[in-house]
């Protein structure tokens, strides 16, 4: 079945076309501010409904609970902090005028409002603490922490109303949870399982998927890759789009796979990421979430397989599908892993994006073994990562 939404209901805090009109004029008089990028991901998402049960940014006592347990205050699990911090500035009245009660225009960075934020309080953030519960660590070299000890040491808490989806989920085709439902229930598939990626795929996610695939309880795989904010040496979304739509078309069946881009901000917070991202997929309708090896990892700042064990920690009413570390053996002739291949590292050929990414800027062939042509061909091009 279609799993309800985390915490059994989906918000949907978008004006209508209605409310649109009647605060037009009113628009114009409030205070402005343009947030850091990931507050505008995050204003969409909770205002689609992808951050269920969120209605806003949090407020003290949730962000407290949050940090503290990895749950809201009701209880419910939820490992990430979602918060808005106090920008250094505001146009149409200082920023440090603005207090509870008072709302303000969310601007992108074309000025170009997205969201109304209603202020419900304003407190202090303990940045320190909301790193090491977030992403493990306060090391500056984590660029997630890098992000957070940029922040002011202030945060507005409050309910947003979504006026517009950002231009670049527009561009992108990016469905909301309602429509990807929908989508679901048109094609008959009550039991999804979830794919997360921030890579072009190569055969060693190629293989999960398809394993995946291959299990009866399974109707169908959402290929969800995030397309957002990503950290220098990525590769761009529009590459990664363009190889997941290529694999898909030349080699997965169509009425078993969709590829459709998620547009956030990518936390690389290892476990507590990946547990994260397995609720906003529940939020999109999918029953089940695969869990690779060092899922939303970064450096080695985290142990390959504790993105495994934290859903033993944290019931959050999907079903984790946790797959080892699998590569191709020389001598086995095709995709393995250590529960069905005896041989030794001499035997495999590595997958990993360094290798790959390096052997593509040599102009190296791939062996198909490892990248299907189709994604080799988009890989090549020029300008593929991203460089800020």
């Amino acid at each position: 079945m279609i799993p309800e939404p985390h915490g059994g209901r989906l918000v949907d805090l978008r004006a209508s076309t209605a409310e649109l009109e009647r605060r037009e004029g009113e628009l114009r008089d409030l205070a402005k501010v343009t947030p850091f990028v990931d507050q505008l991901y995050d204003a969409e998402k909770i205002g689609i409904g992808a951050y269920s049960p969120l209605e806003g940014f949090m407020d003290a006592a949730t962000l407290e609970s949050v940090t503290r347990s990895g749950k809201l205050p009701n209880g419910l699990p939820w490992p990430m902090p979602i918060y808005f911090p106090v920008p250094t500035g505001a146009a149409g009245r200082p920023v440090e005028e603005l207090k509870g009660g008072d709302e303000v225009a969310v601007l992108d960075a074309r000025g170009q409002a997205v969201a109304l934020l209603r202020i419900d309080e304003k407190f202090r953030l303990d940045s320190a603490a909301i790193a090491r519960s977030a992403y493990g660590t306060v090391d500056p070299k984590h660029p997630n922490v890098a992000d957070i000890q940029r922040h002011g040491e202030m945060a507005w808490g409050g309910r947003i109303t979504l006026l517009r989806r950002l231009d670049e989920s527009r561009q992108g085709s990016e469905p909301d949870p309602a429509e990807m439902r929908e989508e679901f229930r048109r094609r008959k598939w009550e039991t999804v399982a979830a794919y997360q990626c921030r890579n072009p795929p190569h055969t060693a996610h190629e293989y999960l998927q398809r394993v995946t695939l291959e299990r009866e309880e399974i109707d169908g795989l959402l290929i969800h890759p995030v397309v957002g904010r990503l950290k220098k040496g990525d590769y761009r979304p529009e590459v990664i789009l363009a190889a997941y739509n290529a694999l898909v078309s030349h080699y997965y069946p169509a009425d078993r796979v969709i590829v459709r881009p998620l547009g956030i901000t990518m936390r690389y917070a290892g476990p507590k990421a990946a547990l994260f991202l397995a609720i906003v997929r529940k939020n999109f309708g999918c029953a089940a979430y695969i869990v690779g090896r060092d899922q939303a990892g970064v450096g080695a700042f985290y142990e390959p397989y504790a993105c495994h064990r934290i859903f033993d920690e944290y019931d959050i009413g999907i079903t984790p599908l946790r797959y080892e570390e699998s590569f191709y053996c020389r001598r086995c002739g095709g995709m393995a892993s250590s529960k069905t291949c005896a041989h030794g590292p001499e035997a495999r050929l590595d997958t990993s994006q360094t290798r790959i990414r390096t052997s593509l800027a040599k102009g190296d062939a791939i062996p198909v073994e490892l990248l299907r042509p189709e994604v080799a061909e988009i890989l090549r091009r020029p300008d593929v990562l991203l460089t800020t």
